[in-house]
């Protein structure tokens, strides 16, 4: 196993191009699940819509089941557009890589060396901070910054100039992993000075031409030329209802991934890309062998990943060891994942529009993975058993938050410890927009090993993972990691 790291690559951690090939998932087997499988599972699991691309080898197999909307009643197509979310983060990180390979710049420089006004709350703190950091989610400053700025191309660099200041620096610089959307908005900043044009413009002219993309949409009005889908969420006995908007998020952060929307097929084509080492299909080469494996070679370890530890590369998150490279991304009502299996040339698209991803995930996805692969990404993991009553539960007592986030962790009148999360701020101004409560939502937590604690979901499963890390003068927990997120005690 790999020792636990903070910033450099982590030892003991396969290639994942060294894993065997003696697994594998045929084209066959693939196209008859879509075929007779993925209009019966979006049904099981309540998803409105759902885009499906696979691609092994030279072969690629394409499928869509359900509506872009409910009240429009249209079918997805293989050429719908669904909001990929976080996964532009990798488009953001490809971007950035390419600048290294043209030789304007290096990951391990201070961002201000490209960013002069790139600071946090600590000034002195954020002038260590370097790309590598970013790319890492390493840099230790709150990430989820949701804030709206202007709507013109000015919209990132006042998110970077004005709002990123405000952001406390929880940790210094290299210490652990936490989920850093703010980073990403540095970042699409960096590729805008250095490129000298508007992110959406930079990402059109570095990739999706390139790569042959046409069905890609940058914001809403763009996406109107499509045939897109919209969000859903659960209205009670109406069922799953269109979102009022098409985004809940601004479009200030668009590298973070707010707005970015393209079919299942144009996101497997920037995967397959990548699988091919940075060769476009077409043969025109888009990033350097060398930094196409730099970004899916481990840098750190990511906290609460269990049972199977995940490890971040340069924005791709690797997991069962190193074969399976992927992000996912998701927001109100939006859900999306894009894998590699690097060793076995296999790359997944999946895009919905609501619903019970994981569900789908779990019944049409993880067999792939684990014939191909030999691994699991969602296996079924009954949850820990509760712990004795009078359980010392002192250290991890409190009240955690971040401007969009407060999470009390109280022990409830059985004895159990739990966990309630509310959203506040932007992030329950988000909630507001889709028409939905932003809490308090209350789950039990139970010790799983040490500090780390797995959250019982629905028929006594696991529904996620919180481990508490480091310690105060009195012992108690200073953060609690939850979600991918390093989450500070507050006084």
């Amino acid at each position: 196993m790999a020792r636990r790291c903070q910033t450099g690559h982590a030892e003991g951690f396969p290639s994942p191009d060294s894993s065997s090939r003696s697994a594998m998932v045929s084209v066959g087997q693939i196209r008859d699940d879509l075929r007779f499988n993925l209009s019966r599972l979006v049904l099981r699991h309540g998803i409105p819509g759902a885009s499906v691309a696979v691609g092994v080898g030279d072969d690629v197999v394409e499928a869509a089941a359900g509506v872009v909307n409910t009240r429009t009643r249209v079918p997805v197509a293989p050429d719908s557009v669904f909001q990929i979310q976080s996964i532009t983060k990798v488009w953001t990180a490809t971007l950035i890589m390419q600048l290294v390979d043209d030789g304007l710049l290096n990951l391990d420089d201070p961002v201000r060396a490209y960013v002069p006004e790139f600071r946090t709350a600590d000034p002195a703190g954020s002038e260590s901070i370097t790309i590598r950091h970013l790319l890492t989610h390493t840099g230790g400053f709150e990430g989820d910054l949701w804030k709206a700025t202007t709507t013109g191309d000015d919209a990132l660099q006042r998110l970077v100039e004005d709002c990123v200041p405000e952001l406390p620096q929880s940790e210094a610089p290299g210490s652990r992993y936490s989920y850093c959307s703010a980073g990403m908005a540095v970042l699409g900043r960096i590729v805008e000075i250095e490129r000298r044009m508007p992110f959406a413009a930079a990402l059109r002219s570095y990739l999706a031409d390139p790569l042959g993309i046409e069905e890609i949409a940058c914001n809403a009005d763009e996406a109107l030329g499509f045939n897109t889908a919209m969000g859903h969420v659960p209205q009670g006995d109406r069922g799953m209802q269109p979102l009022p908007v098409w985004a809940t998020l601004p479009a200030s952060n668009a590298p973070a991934g707010n707005h970015l929307a393209m079919s299942a097929r144009a996101l497997l084509s920037f995967g397959r890309m990548h699988l091919a080492d940075g060769l476009a299909s077409g043969g025109s080469r888009l990033l350097t062998e060398a930094s196409a494996k730099a970004m899916r070679t481990p840098e750190a370890i990511i906290p609460a990943s269990h049972p199977d530890p995940k490890h971040i590369g340069l924005v791709w998150e690797l997991s069962g060891g190193g074969k399976v490279v992927g992000h996912a991304g998701g927001a109100i009502g939006i859900a999306s994942i894009l894998l590699l299996l690097p060793a076995q040339g296999v790359s997944i698209a999946v895009l919905t529009n609501g619903g019970d991803f994981k569900g789908l995930f779990r019944d049409l996805v993880d067999p792939w993975i684990q014939a191909a692969a030999g691994v699991s990404m969602a296996p079924p993991t009954p949850a820990p058993a509760a712990s004795d009553p009078g359980t010392d539960f002192a250290r991890y007592i409190g009240v955690y938050g971040t401007r969009n986030q407060l999470s009390t962790v109280s022990i409830a009148d059985d004895g159990r410890l739990q966990v309630s999360y509310t959203g506040k701020g932007e992030g329950a101004e988000m909630m507001a927009r889709a028409g939905l409560l932003s809490g308090p939502f209350t789950s039990e937590v139970r010790r799983v090993e040490g500090d780390l604690f797995a959250a019982v979901g629905p028929a006594e499963t696991v529904g996620g993972y919180t481990e508490f890390l480091d310690s105060d003068d009195e012992g108690r927990a200073r953060f609690m990691h939850s979600g991918g997120r390093s989450i500070p005690r507050l006084p």
